[in-house]
């Protein structure tokens, strides 16, 4: 019967058994629970939004360089026609021996948690971890109902106006004649216009309170004369519609910031009759604030040898018709990534220089520029190895 006894369970082992075993279970319960908990965790983190935009730098690019397409690359700035000023056909450079000129970069801000696209915890940690990052509360961005199509939208129109500003700018400083129709496209609600200037009127003169006529001809025109012409002053303006031409009086408004002048109340519209064909062949990218790089690139192009005298110069900035540098957005996150991709130097508008105090990367020389003139002056002066003169932000 021994035989039979030594078959039977050990009553102590058993209970060790029954005990290691509930400890397992509850080590697997508490596991499940874990893996559960931070699942859910991580797909809140993933989905749940948070009320904020991320702005970190974003991606530079070399308008004298070459762009990818389908089938190799070709430059992503290319100019065909005949120099007025000498008759001779314009050339553009060959991509693929042009790899070690100078540089004219312009800069962007990637955004993080547009419509559409909205921040969530991982784009937030990635922001806090990116040097010269911005978090902005959404509602100080985007309105509640806007939708991503409508900000693509806006950000593309934005983008055409500048190159078409950029080109004629760029042309008005080489001294071409850009001639154009400056066509009325509305009147600013509540303003003296209202009412006297309608849409499709064609601008033909301004005569200012000192009795000069000024004849409309460039897109340049009617923004140079307001620049020079003080809130409250009463203005005669003749536009022409069909067959029928007439003069009104308006009187002058302030015009908005920090902008010199003042403004007529009127929404304007130029079909430019440039002498050359000039093409960017840039996508993906939106927002005015390339459009003096682009001024910059033309002028060039158009210029004798390589204007940049080799140097990586980067920059932003808005260009109005008449020459003029306006400010920008994210522009500590422009100056990062003009550092990262290899500039010294970065053209900044003088109207962004309370931006740029304190957050200039290091290795970077920021020079201000008001004007499409002052930003040629100083990549002339960059190339002569004279860019130390040039002014730069300062602290008041």
């Amino acid at each position: 019967m021994t035989g039979m006894n030594e078959l039977h369970d050990d009553p102590k082992v058993s209970e060790e058994d029954a005990q290691s075993n509930a400890r397992n279970l509850r080590w697997l319960r508490r596991l499940t629970v874990t893996v559960v908990v931070m699942s859910i965790l991580g797909v809140a983190a993933a989905v749940v939004p948070l009320p904020y935009v991320a702005r970190l730098p974003g991606p530079t690019v070399n308008i004298l360089g070459a762009a990818a397409t389908k089938d190799g690359t070709e430059e992503l700035l290319s100019i065909t026609g005949t120099n007025p000023l000498t008759g001779e056909e314009i050339k553009n450079p060959d991509p693929s021996t042009n790899a070690d000129s100078g540089q004219l970069r312009m800069v962007t801000v990637s955004e993080m948690g547009g419509p559409g696209r909205r921040l969530n915890v991982y784009g937030w940690i990635q922001a806090e971890l990116t040097p010269a990052s911005e978090l902005v509360p959404y509602s100080k961005v985007y309105p509640d109902n806007v939708t991503r199509e409508q900000v693509d939208n806006a950000n593309k129109a934005q983008m055409t106006g500048s190159q078409s500003t950029a080109k004629v700018a760029a042309l008005m400083e080489l001294g071409w004649k850009v001639p154009a129709t400056v066509k009325i496209t509305g009147t600013v609600e509540g303003s003296d216009a209202q009412g006297k200037l309608r849409e499709g009127d064609i601008l033909q003169s301004i005569e200012t309170p000192d009795g000069v006529l000024h004849t409309i001809e460039t897109p340049a025109d009617p923004f140079a004369i307001m620049r020079k012409v003080a809130p409250g002053s009463t203005l005669k303006v003749t536009v022409k519609n069909g067959e029928d031409q007439r003069t009104e009086t308006v009187v002058s408004a302030a015009s908005a910031g920090e902008t010199e002048g003042s403004k007529l109340g009127i929404y304007l519209d130029a079909q430019v009759n440039l002498p050359v064909d000039i093409h960017f062949s840039l996508e993906n990218i939106g927002g005015p604030s390339a459009g003096m790089m682009f001024s910059l690139g033309i002028i060039d192009r158009l210029s004798e040898g390589d204007m940049t005298g080799g140097k990586s110069i980067a920059g932003t900035g808005t260009m109005s018709y008449d020459g003029k540098v306006g400010a920008i957005g994210g522009i500590a996150q422009k100056m990062q990534g003009a550092k990262r991709d290899g500039a010294s130097w970065f053209l900044a508008p003088e109207s962004n220089c309370d931006q740029v105090i304190g957050h200039v990367p290091e290795g970077l020389r920021v020079v201000r520029v008001s004007t499409l003139h002052e930003a040629h002056e100083a990549v002339d002066a960059i190339a002569a190895d004279r860019g130390d003169s040039l002014p730069t932000c300062e602290a008041k």
